[in-house]
């Protein structure tokens, strides 16, 4: 605020001074009546000096110098408001306002009918946040100078200030009988109308700008969001259907159009205006992908939101044809109706034209994961990491699909680098671990696997394929057998039925020798699903060959090796009635 007034004052009211100061003392007149008295012209001489050298150091900025000579002009002849002008233009640049005030109040005293004055007067009581009194003397300047539009639009800053918008409002009234109808003028009428909370006076404003420019849509678009707001729905549908009329391409007022339909049960028209509105090159695309978006849920639910969400994205496709994006939406269509081949087929288009999106990179990789499609997991993770070398969510895939090709040290450098990664995301950092884990158990680096599955179990203790897995994997070994235990039992405890986790347990009991119990876990195994796994079944002929029970055992044996996929050791145990391990 100072700054602004700074300049204000300098650069309109210096060039006043010496021009007020000639008016004052007029060249060629005589300032003294009776010429016979040298004191008086005396005087005047010192005061012109003297102010003459004020006006100079003003100019140099040697305020403090111009203030002194300007007081001694004052000493001179306290009758002459131009010191008084002059000292509180420099005062209000300084920042001094109530010194400022006193002396532009008595220049204006010493000249009321003063412009320059007066304005300077009002500038500062602005500045100093005096608005009240700063409107005073703007409604003075008005009376001095009715057709001056910037005096009008100081006053109504200053009742702008106070809140008083009523006046502010009044202040624009004036101004319009003074020059005629103003569209801006009318506009921010309405909107202090609206801070009023007087809906009624702010849609009055536009309907006075509508009688004088009734295609007016910038005005009809505001005035229609006012009906709404003002609860009256008819009269606001009545302008979105003029403003459809004269501009039919305006793609917004159409989806206005469609939501009114809609909340009135009218599915049918709701639907044509969406779709006009999708035609809409004036419509841009994001607005177009929100509301498709919103489909995505739906399309499962109800048959004919899936065939809007299909027509709709054809339009936007066919209505922006070089937007990469259009596709993309197409895609996640497909892809929410679980069309993963051809969701993965338009996903694969877009990347041809765009490479810089990683979530459609991303979608195409669960895509293949979603088909076992390990081969072009590994292609497409190679191809993304090229442009997004610091996604972790990349170097996952890549590491899960160098594993199953069993390329071990590629897929663990790719997973130690990316978790490397990975921030605030424990869902994701714990799949990297888990992953490490199940390698370095294939690779016999058995510390490095048992570290990870200790650090996934840090952030979900109750992971039941972290825990089973691990249990088992500690009882293949016979290490920690009692925290193999544990985890096992948890398993159990969480999933009580499930076979794959009471062979697991069953296994640990029989690495611990409880051959009884893990004969009854295992019998449980065998009665949920168990029955149909090769290593479930041999496992309950090894732990009844422990009981004693031969010929059971061999039976069981013979059993898993029909299934398939038995131990090494299957015929030697077959032949042979001996338990190998």
């Amino acid at each position: 605020m100072r700054k602004v007034l700074a300049i204000l004052l300098m650069g309109v009211f210096s060039l006043s001074s010496y021009a007020q100061w000639k008016s004052y003392y007029p060249e060629g007149a005589a300032t003294i009546k009776d010429n016979k008295k040298p004191e008086k012209e005396k005087q005047k001489k010192l005061f012109d000096t003297q102010f003459f050298n004020a006006l100079k150091d003003k100019s140099l900025e040697n305020y403090d110098e111009a203030l002194g000579y300007f007081s001694r002009c004052i000493k001179i002849d306290p009758n002459n408001p131009l010191p008084f002008y002059e000292s509180a233009i420099i005062n209000a640049e300084k920042g001094s306002y109530e010194i400022a005030t006193e002396q532009i109040k008595e220049a204006v005293k010493l000249d009321p009918n003063n412009r320059w004055y007066s304005l300077l007067y009002a500038e500062i009581l602005f500045g100093k946040q005096d608005f009240i009194n700063a409107a005073k003397q703007y409604k003075k300047l008005i009376k001095l100078e009715p057709n001056n539009e910037v005096l009008y639009f100081k006053l109504s800053d200053a009742y702008l200030y106070i809140n008083n918008f009523k006046k502010a409002i009044k202040v624009y009234d004036d101004l319009q009988k003074n020059k005629g109808f103003d569209k801006k003028l009318s506009l921010q009428k309405h909107k202090l109308y609206r801070e009023l909370n007087n809906l009624n006076g702010a849609i009055n404003e536009l309907i006075s700008i509508l009688e004088v420019f009734p295609n007016d849509i910038e005005t009809m678009e505001i005035l229609s969001e006012l009906y709404l707001l003002n609860d009256e729905k008819e009269k606001a549908f009545e302008v979105f259907k003029s403003i459809a009329n004269i501009a039919p391409n305006n793609g917004r007022v159409h989806l206005t159009l469609a939501d009114y339909y809609r909340q009135n049960g009218d599915n049918e028209k709701s639907y044509k205006e969406l779709k006009i509105a999708f035609n809409s090159l004036n419509l841009n695309i994001d607005t177009k992908i929100r509301i498709l978006i919103s489909y995505y849920q739906l399309i499962a639910l109800n048959e004919e939101m899936k065939t809007q969400a299909y027509e709709l994205a054809e339009i936007l496709i066919k209505t922006h044809p070089e937007d990469v994006k259009a596709r993309a939406v197409f895609a996640d269509i497909l892809y929410a109706d679980n069309q993963y081949q051809k969701a993965k087929e338009q996903y694969l288009i877009t990347l041809k034209n765009n490479k810089s999106k990683n979530q459609t990179w991303t979608q195409v990789l669960f895509i293949q994961a979603e088909q076992n499609d390990f081969e072009g997991m590994l292609k497409t993770s190679f191809e993304a990491l090229d442009y997004f070398p610091s996604d972790p969510l990349f170097y996952y895939f890549n590491g899960v699909s160098n594993k199953w090709f069993k390329n071990y040290d590629l897929a663990i450098k790719s997973l130690e680098t990316g978790v490397e990664f990975v921030v605030e995301n424990q869902n994701l950092l714990l799949e990297f671990y888990s992953s490490l884990a199940d390698i370095y158990h294939i690779k016999k680096k058995h510390n490095l696997s048992d570290q990870y599955y200790d650090k996934a179990l840090e952030i979900d203790s109750n992971n039941l394929l972290i825990l089973n897995n691990y249990a088992y994997y500690l009882s293949l070994r016979k290490k920690n057998l009692e925290k193999a235990k544990k985890m096992s039992f948890r398993c159990n405890q969480i999933e009580p039925n499930n076979g794959t986790y009471q062979d697991t347990y069953a296994w640990v009991l029989y690495q611990l020798k409880e051959y009884k119990k893990a004969e009854e876990w295992l019998f449980n195994a065998l009665l949920n699903g168990g029955e149909k796994s090769s290593v479930i079944v041999e496992h309950y002929g090894d732990v009844l060959y422990k009981l004693g029970e031969v010929d059971n055992a061999i039976y069981q044996w013979k059993k898993a090796r029909s299934i398939g996929e038995a131990s090494d050791f299957i015929n030697q145990k077959i032949e042979e009635g001996i338990l190998y391990e």
